[in-house]
């Protein structure tokens, strides 16, 4: 035998210390990242399903106009929720503006006509 004989080389090197609690650390942080994942696809999933309970329809309501005897309806405008009707009577012209969604009369308007 001779003296340059060295022991065999192997693969393995002794661990680092703090390799271990990394290696921990990435598979913990892995497994959040799963559960966190499948917990935001059930969120989506059970609101998508679950849907909106649908809304009770708008209960219609009467809106009388108070307006003189023989008097004609010469115009009827919506603007969202607002409805002017432009009333003729006798000559004289009104406009009555009513909230449609409250189901009032919001204004009266009376034109009188310009006297030179």
């Amino acid at each position: 035998m001779t003296d340059n004989q060295q022991p065999a080389e192997t693969d393995e090197t002794p661990p680092q210390p703090g390799l271990r609690f990394l290696e921990m650390t990435v598979y913990i942080m892995g497994g959040l990242l799963v559960i966190m994942l499948l917990v935001l696809l059930g969120g989506i999933a059970w609101k998508v399903t679950r849907g909106k309970a649908p809304e009770a329809p708008p209960k219609a309501s009467l809106v009388e106009i108070a307006t003189p005897a023989g008097a004609t309806i010469a115009g009827v405008t919506l603007d969202g929720n607002t409805m002017a009707v432009q009333v003729v009577a006798g000559g004289n012209h009104e406009v009555v503006v009513v909230d449609t969604r409250k189901g009032v009369v919001v204004s009266r308007i009376r034109l009188k006509p310009e006297t030179p």
